[in-house]
């Protein structure tokens, strides 16, 4: 089987729960399509073994013709398979690039999965990037050898100062912290100049809330008012952070520390094995965001990204169109695959 379908969720039967994640869901691919954007998968069946590789497929005009463009949703994503062979892999992903460019698909823009390493061979198909660095809390002795092992001196201290300074942790099932997290999350982003990718309405949250099984919102709450929070998802093995933001008044409390904690103690009671907090804002090891996470893991992970081109002259074609009317564009993302998108 040689496909690209709308639906795949009963595929993933076939891959071994250690080898597959909830960003390779349907559901999980559908909470980030657009009018243009729709949720796909290539699927790659030979005998026992098989390949997916979910995205979003944009449909898009140039010279009169329809073309299509992909994308890894949000997060991370890339190809899961239950054969791991060179062999089955290149001919999958050789697969993909043929099939891609019998659809006139032009590109697509990949990021792997950091804990799954899911960019075995994919050089033979497209340009493999090593992107930067990210951390996972290791849960798998329990909570108390997570505690002595995986979290810092300091950080420990940091969280107990939270403790004793009456710091409230709540899972919160229903969502009805909602409309202070969305403030909260919100807030942050203004504060660190995000692009808009980085926020999401009302509806993506009920979205989520509706159709991711394995969900939560974790709160920090200081006398009665939230001041911190964070969206907490799972498919065991695999735990994940998601978005969070905090009340910037309250950080000599140092919340973020408690939330972080008190979500690895939930996830730990769930089963999840591996908490993924992922990287810094950037790949340098001094970033800031990163320095934080690594206070609760000395467990590092590759992030990276992937790039394929199915139609070299064609995609020639459409940059050189789109930086001839966008200059400035031009310049400041030359090194961007779906520059010709913005």
């Amino acid at each position: 089987m040689i496909a690209f379908t709308e639906s795949w969720n009963q595929y993933l039967d076939l891959i071994p729960a250690e080898l597959q994640d909830l960003y390779f869901r349907e559901e999980y691919v559908r909470l980030y399509e657009t009018d243009k954007e729709k949720a796909c998968c290539f699927v790659y069946q030979d005998g026992n073994s098989i390949l997916l590789f979910p995205f979003l497929r944009r449909e898009f005009q140039f010279k009169g013709n329809t073309y299509y463009d992909f994308e890894t949703a949000y997060g991370y994503g890339g190809p899961i398979s239950n054969d791991h062979s060179d062999t089955f892999i290149t001919a999958a992903l050789e697969a993909m690039s043929e099939k891609a460019l019998s659809e006139n698909f032009v590109c697509g823009f990949v990021r792997f999965h950091p804990l799954l390493e899911n960019w075995d061979y994919f050089e033979k198909v497209g340009r493999l990037i090593m992107n930067r660095k990210t951390i996972a809390i290791d849960l798998s002795d329990g909570i108390e050898a997570t505690w002595m092992n995986e979290i810092h001196t300091k950080n420990r201290n940091v969280i107990k100062k939270g403790e004793k300074n009456g710091l409230e942790f709540i899972v919160d099932e229903d969502f009805a912290y909602l409309t202070e997290f969305e403030d909260l999350y919100n807030s942050t982003m203004d504060k660190l100049e995000a692009d808009g990718f980085y926020y999401f309405d009302t509806s993506y949250y009920d979205q989520l809330k509706n159709t991711i099984q394995n969900r939560f919102l974790g709160i920090v709450k200081h006398e009665g008012k939230v001041v911190a929070g964070a969206v907490f998802f799972y498919q065991l093995p695999y735990g994940h952070y998601h978005l969070a933001g905090s009340d910037k008044s309250a950080l000599k409390l140092s919340p973020n520390n408690y939330l972080l904690w008190e979500a690895a103690k939930e996830l730990t009671r769930r089963g999840v094995k591996h908490f993924h907090l992922g990287g810094g804002t950037d790949g340098s090891e001094e970033n800031s965001l990163y320095q934080y996470k690594r206070k609760f893991s000395k467990h590092e992970y590759q992030f990276a990204l992937g790039k394929m081109i199915f139609n070299p002259p064609l995609y020639d074609d459409i940059c050189a169109e789109w930086a001839a009317a966008n200059p400035e564009k031009a310049v400041e993302m030359k090194n961007i695959l779906l520059k010709y998108k913005y």
